[in-house]
């Protein structure tokens, strides 16, 4: 098929940074819609237009900073800038950025641009003076190469666009090359009439050539063929008003410190676009020319075009990159699985984010508890006051090198969890009647009764000095039915258990973050120890002032304890009033989605974090979470570290990584 060239012989205006959402991270109804405002714009589109894709290395990836910490924040702060801060050694982050330019700069477009609703759905413009500068320098050009400020770049034509059916975001297999490159897509619009005599014009020369091979008896040719049913369905488009024609030109300059490293470069983008059945090849003798469009710097020189319509079109979405290096007051948690960038969660960013609650559902073995230490160690650092509710005693290590209290709940305590103090009392005779039913079993209305006045005389008598359970039993025992109950008490008031259940104390106070370990805890314990340590956590997050997180690592196991299983929901809901963030960190999908405390949670979670799962688990989480299917395949092969991030309609997949001082906090094991 015959080549169309354009002369661009017009002036463009000034170009737009334009960022929208990355729609490969996206869920299928978002991806749909995002094609189709672009399409929209595309079909209300006048003049020609051009979209810039620019690829440049990051060398001063920001990094967030707490909030003046000193000691053990400040030295996380110094450990996160070495790892991941500017002059970092590491691997190399590109950004790719997408510019906009419309011919003749008019005003009316700019104003649509900016204007409201903008062009396409969640995008935003600001105007730029220029792109950034792939090279500066004077130039020597080369028949298969320029160089330019030091720097060699190889610039290729688009010969041949691909010949499979396209999805949005196919762009990717050219964009996500990890190099500093130049994508130009030049795109004129066709008048109706002009687009129809266009191809009525193609289609006689294309019979032409089938009467005369046929006359020949030659055996027909498979790119005529091909290129007579693409004219009939660009002929159809226009017949049904389905779209418009365009005539659209891609160019792209690579570049590299070596002429070899621009060659290779130049060879593997071949490659790339040749899995498509596309054609990408050197600008031979053209390679100054083919720069300056790449730069956006001329309109010089002829550019290789096809014929495409509106929906071909749309699908070279070119924004595939979302991160825009805002990171103020976010905890990073990692890398982007396929565009490299960095991760930052932004928990306490009312601005973007509903709540700053966090749900973490990954299968044993995938680095869920990792993940949750690192999130602690970044709220440390941005100076957030945590609490950690640990059942296997995973967190001990971390806690302690913070400066933070650590309490194995069934050994010695440095300070005890008293329901008398930290319930309030309105609310003490219900707790108290409750935590008996969970020491021996349910209790009668005539128990709970007498319960109810034993607790509630004795805190009137104390007043101010704090009452334990013990002090109820003289009031108790003024009835059978009370004498009964102080019977069954006796053994839980002395002894260990009489230290956990039968001691003062608020429990402990959280100057940075606090661990409270279950692992050696008596399995007959379980359910009242975790109603104290409910009422604690409730009463810390509603009096502690400012930003607090609480984290409940291995949620599951913990899951048929209904005190702490009510506290999770009621939580999820109210934590958000009190500057506060709740994290849960599970096993199984089923913890979450398989009661109603659970769904309550997880409705109220704005952010997930799903790890590797079991293919039923899968599929439990792809009908909860909208994932498609190459979504849920993910999760199933996903590999220890690696999560996909919900956030919203965005489904990013994502590596943990954390500098080496969290690293070693995270996997050493505590002393003793």
């Amino acid at each position: 098929m015959r080549l169309n060239t354009v002369n661009d012989g017009e002036a463009f205006g000034r170009p737009w940074l334009v960022e929208a959402p990355d729609i490969l991270d996206l869920v299928a109804p978002e991806r749909a819609k995002l094609t189709g405002t672009l399409a929209a714009w595309l079909d209300a589109l006048r003049l020609p237009a051009k979209l810039l894709v620019c690829s440049r290395r990051d060398l001063a990836a920001p990094v967030s900073t707490g909030a003046g910490g000193t000691g053990f924040a400040a030295e996380l702060q110094s450990e996160l800038e070495a790892a991941f801060g500017p002059g970092s050694v590491g691997r190399p982050v590109f950004r790719r950025q997408v510019f906009l330019s419309i011919a003749g700069g008019d005003c009316r477009e700019e104003h649509r641009l900016a204007g409201d609703p903008p062009i396409m759905a969640s995008a935003s413009f600001q105007p730029v003076r220029q792109p950034p500068a792939l090279a500066e320098g004077p130039w020597r050009e080369l028949p298969s190469a320029l160089l330019a400020g030091g720097r060699w770049m190889v610039s290729l034509w688009l010969e041949r666009l691909p010949g499979v059916e396209l999805e949005p975001g196919w762009l990717w297999i050219l964009v996500g090359l990890g190099c500093e490159f130049d994508l130009l897509l030049e795109i004129w619009p066709r008048s109706e009439g002009e687009a129809d005599r266009s191809l009525q014009r193609r289609m006689r020369g294309l019979r032409a050539r089938q009467l005369v091979a046929g006359g020949r008896g030659d055996v027909d040719d498979p790119g005529v063929e091909a290129a007579m049913d693409s004219a009939s369905q660009l002929r159809r488009v226009l017949a049904t008003s389905q779209g418009r024609l365009f005539d659209l030109a891609v160019s792209v300059t690579v570049a590299a410190g070596t002429a070899r490293g621009a060659g290779e470069l130049a060879a593997e983008l071949g490659s790339r676009t040749a899995q498509l059945r596309g054609r990408l090849v050197r600008a031979w003798c053209d390679q100054a020319p083919a720069r300056m469009r790449t730069a956006l710097r001329s309109g010089r020189g002829h550019s290789r075009t096809r014929v495409v319509h509106t929906a071909e079109l749309a699908s070279c979405w070119p924004w595939l990159d979302g991160w825009n290096g805002r990171v103020s007051g976010a905890a990073r948690i990692g890398s982007h699985l396929r565009t490299g960038a960095p991760v930052w969660l932004a928990l306490f960013d009312q601005g973007s984010l509903p709540n700053a609650n966090l749900g973490v559902v990954a299968a044993s073995g995938s680095g869920k508890s990792y993940l949750g230490g690192l999130l602690g160690l970044e709220a440390i650092r941005l100076g957030v006051r945590t609490v950690v509710i640990d059942p296997e005693n995973e967190h001990r290590r971390w806690c302690e090198a913070a400066g933070g209290q650590y309490l194995e709940i069934g050994g010695s305590l440095a300070t005890s969890f008293n329901l008398l103090e930290m319930a309030e009392p309105a609310a003490a005779p219900s707790a108290v009647a409750e935590l008996f039913s969970l020491l021996w079993g349910p209790l009668s209305p005539a128990e709970i009764g007498c319960v109810t006045e034993a607790v509630t005389g004795t805190l009137h008598e104390a007043g101010d000095q704090p009452a334990v359970i013990s002090d109820c039993l003289p009031r108790l025992r003024r009835t059978e039915v009370g004498e009964s109950l102080a019977g069954r008490l006796l053994p839980w008031l002395d002894g260990p258990a009489g230290a956990l259940f039968n001691h003062p104390g608020r429990g402990p106070t959280v100057g940075t973050v606090a661990g409270v370990g279950l692992r050696d805890l008596p399995a007959a314990w379980v359910p009242a120890a975790t109603l104290l340590i409910s009422h604690w956590l409730w009463s810390w997050i509603r009096t502690e002032p400012g930003p607090k997180q609480a984290i409940v690592d291995e949620a599951g196991l913990l899951a048929d304890n209904a005190p702490l299983q009510r506290l999770m929901a009621h939580l999820a809901r109210r934590i958000r009033k009190y500057q506060g963030s709740l994290l849960l960190l599970t096993q199984s999908a089923g913890d979450l989605l398989g009661s109603a405390a659970g769904e309550v949670m997880a409705v109220n979670s704005a952010t997930m974090l799903l790890g590797n799962q079991h293919p039923a688990a899968a599929q439990r989480l792809q009908r909860a979470f909208l994932l498609d299917d190459a979504q849920r395949g993910w999760l199933e092969g996903a590999s220890r570290g690696e999560f996909l991030l919900l956030m919203g309609s965005t489904r990013s997949p994502v590596r943990v990584e954390a500098p080496p001082l969290y690293h070693r906090l995270l996997t050493t094991a505590a002393p003793g």
